[in-house]
């Protein structure tokens, strides 16, 4: 059984379409090269952390996939309309001279924290 009774290939499917969409709205609005590459490589390090986990909790394949795609969507969702205000912020104090990193504002904090709470109650929700 995986979860929603979908099959493997169809949360490949997901997992492609959450991938493009944070990419849509999370490298769009970096100032520099600089800040777009490294945005742009998020999903990889999400990828990397999930196959180590899902190896070490011997997960199955659905079932990995379906957490990587509600963390997608969650991180997507949380950071969305904040990450190129904090991305010139902290380009702003790296031109300054500052080496402190830049505090994040409550309104981000919040907005990240329930979208990363909604996403871990789907996915325990979701599983069979």
């Amino acid at each position: 059984m995986t979860p929603l009774g979908l099959s493997v290939a169809t949360w490949w499917w997901i997992v492609a379409l959450t991938t493009v969409l944070f990419w849509a709205l999370a490298i769009p609005p970096q100032p520099t090269r600089k800040y777009r590459i490294m945005v742009s490589l998020a999903p990889l390090g999400g990828a990397i952390f999930l196959v180590g986990r899902s190896h070490m909790n011997g997960m199955t394949s659905a079932g990995a996939l379906s957490m990587y795609s509600l963390a997608m969507l969650s991180m997507t969702l949380g950071t969305a309309g904040h990450l190129g205000k904090l991305a010139r912020r902290q380009l702003a104090a790296d031109e300054a001279g500052d080496t402190d990193e830049v505090p994040l504002p409550w309104s981000f904090m919040v907005q990240l924290f329930l979208c990363l709470t909604a996403g871990m109650v789907v996915y325990f929700v979701i599983q069979p």
